[in-house]
């Protein structure tokens, strides 16, 4: 599974290095649709909290840590934004961002909590292998008070990775078969949101119909 999430960032850091963070309304738009997917994270992880049996209890708790860990990280998305001149009003909810978080209900309530570590690994993947580039060129374009939200899971995401796969080596197979599928869907959702961004404001990237593991445009 480490293999697969490593093939994963892999394809998703070809879309994040291609795209186009030094110009302002796209990094405008990605902090947007930021806001709005981590609007539902620890809404997410107290539904997956709530979904552990009670002979899962080391499951449980961590669900519950991990959730005040994330407390108002949408927050932060939103004040590098602000910080930009921007508003969220003027980046509409792009349908992709609605069902990289909107299926993750549907596994939690339908597979089992466990089903969720393949969202929360892919997106704290991407920020804790490919963060530190992303968080550069950010801060070199905007300053670091655009970057917060970009800087803290850079930083955070290294521990709350390891943590997760000790927990994900005890589960059984079928559950890791359930995380796997969720690794593969939910980086491809995330990648065709960076893609979607960077075509509308002037990158030369693909159709939205293609899916993260497409090759870069040269």
């Amino acid at each position: 599974m480490r293999d697969e999430l490593h093939r994963l960032i892999d394809r998703l850091m070809d879309d994040a290095s291609a795209f186009p963070w030094e110009a302002p309304q796209a990094y405008a738009d990605f902090l947007a649709q930021t806001f709005y997917f981590t609007s539902h994270s620890t809404r997410l992880l107290a539904l997956a909290a709530s979904r552990c049996p009670a002979e899962s209890a080391v499951l449980h708790r961590g669900f519950i840590q991990h959730l005040g860990e994330e407390d108002s990280h949408e927050l932060l998305a939103l004040e590098d934004l602000r910080g930009l001149g921007a508003e969220v009003e003027t980046y509409p909810e792009r349908a992709v961002t609605r069902a990289l978080y909107e299926t993750q209900y549907f596994k939690i309530e339908h597979l089992g909590s466990t089903a969720f570590y393949g969202y929360v690994i892919v997106l704290e993947g991407l920020a804790a292998i490919g963060g530190p580039e992303l968080y550069r060129r950010v801060v070199r374009a905007h300053g670091d008070g655009c970057a917060r939200f970009l800087r803290v899971h850079t930083l955070a995401d290294i521990d709350h990775l390891a943590t997760d796969f000790e927990r994900i080596e005890t589960l059984d197979e079928g559950q890791k078969a359930d995380i796997g599928i969720n690794m593969i869907q939910s980086a491809e959702f995330y990648g065709l949101m960076l893609r979607q961004i960077a075509r509308d404001h002037g990158g030369a990237f693909p159709l939205a119909t293609e899916l993260c593991g497409a090759a870069a445009p040269a």
